[in-house]
């Protein structure tokens, strides 16, 4: 008895290769809209942190030029009339308090004015804000710096240096609460023509990277995080090295360009 051997006509796949080549158009039209919606996101995310960069150099102007100003000419009429009383050098007098008050009021004004915004980032660039932050914050911690910063783009994106700028502020912050570090260095290099690579690194206590950014996930930090995502925000790389005892290393590599991915 002869077997009759039946095979599927190729005709027969037609319909199946019609339907996933459809599911594939599907699914690269579905990661097509993810990818612009994530991007559309970063642009807004974007906009509304410049937003929030010109309302801290509105207000910090305010700080200076309007109530640090009138501050400043209190003070002079005081002293002028502190100069014409007999005793008001006397540390128990009213009007020597008073003057003493309102130099207190004029330096808290200036640090806030700086906190928000310090003049000198619009005024003379980044390198010189880098310099003038790190002289302020090795007199307030007690330990040395060391700074090195290569030729810069020029002109340097407002952004990137907002950027740069506040990730070193950040990290100069935590360095002085938690650190006790004796040495700290920055270090500031552009990277070819990919971006501009940050690199501080100090001596101090270090710590648990993963301890640490579970602690921020929980509420009870938000530096780490909060500079890991607005570089990522701008198309950079953030990285972070550290260990009890072993000091910390903070990297960051941010694109000359927002919008371009550091790579």
């Amino acid at each position: 008895m002869n077997e009759t051997k039946m095979h599927t006509p190729l005709s027969a796949d037609a319909p199946m290769r019609e339907q996933l080549a459809r599911l594939r158009e599907q699914q690269e039209r579905l990661f097509a809209q993810l990818h612009a919606g994530e991007q559309h996101f970063k642009q807004l995310a974007r906009s509304v942190w410049r937003v929030q960069e010109d309302e801290r150099r509105r207000l910090a102007r305010d700080l200076h030029d309007g109530i640090g100003q009138q501050l400043t000419a209190l003070r002079h009429r005081l002293d002028a009339l502190a100069r014409s009383v007999d005793g008001a050098a006397d540390a128990s007098n009213p009007l020597h308090q008073a003057l003493r008050i309102c130099e207190s009021a004029i330096e808290e004004t200036r640090a806030l004015s700086r906190l928000l915004r310090p003049q000198i980032l619009d005024d003379l660039g980044l390198e010189a804000a880098l310099n003038w932050l790190a002289r302020h914050s090795a007199e307030s911690g007690g330990y040395e710096i060391e700074i090195d910063i290569g030729a810069l783009p020029t002109p340097l994106d407002g952004d990137v240096s907002t950027l740069i700028f506040r990730v070193a502020q950040e990290a100069f912050t935590n360095i002085l609460k938690h650190a006790q570090a004796r040495h700290v260095l920055l270090r500031l290099a552009q990277r070819q023509d990919v971006g501009l690579q940050l690199l501080i690194i100090d001596d101090g206590l270090g710590f648990d990277v993963d301890a640490a950014f579970a602690k921020a996930s929980s509420g009870q930090s938000t530096g780490l995080p909060s500079m890991r995502e607005r570089v990522r925000l701008f198309g950079g790389r953030f990285t972070i090295i550290s260990q009890p005892g072993e000091g910390m290393q903070l990297r960051v590599l941010v694109p000359l360009f927002p919008g371009d991915t550091a790579s």
